[in-house]
């Protein structure tokens, strides 16, 4: 089973249209995955999907301004029980 870092990637590198290697825990997805705020949402969006199965969370707005790179993402699904 793939670990919760490679299967955010995964989920990076469809949504964001980037390669597997630009997708590591420090990467800003802005600066450094050129994510725009429309790109986000759809990322929000597709985080939320890929782990449904695993544990009932939404992503808020609240939740997603905090969200700048792939370790915040990390973070708020360790938070949701996710690691």
């Amino acid at each position: 089973m793939a670990t919760v870092f490679e299967r955010v990637r995964e989920v990076v590198v469809k949504q964001l249209k980037v390669g597997a290697e630009e997708v590591t825990p420090e990467a800003n997805l802005v600066d450094d995955l050129r994510a725009d705020s429309l790109d986000i949402v759809d990322l929000t969006i597709a985080i939320e999907e890929a782990f449904s199965e695993d544990a009932e969370f939404e992503i808020r707005d609240e939740d997603a301004e905090n969200i700048h790179t792939v370790q915040d993402i990390l973070d708020f699904l360790a938070g949701q029980g996710l690691s």
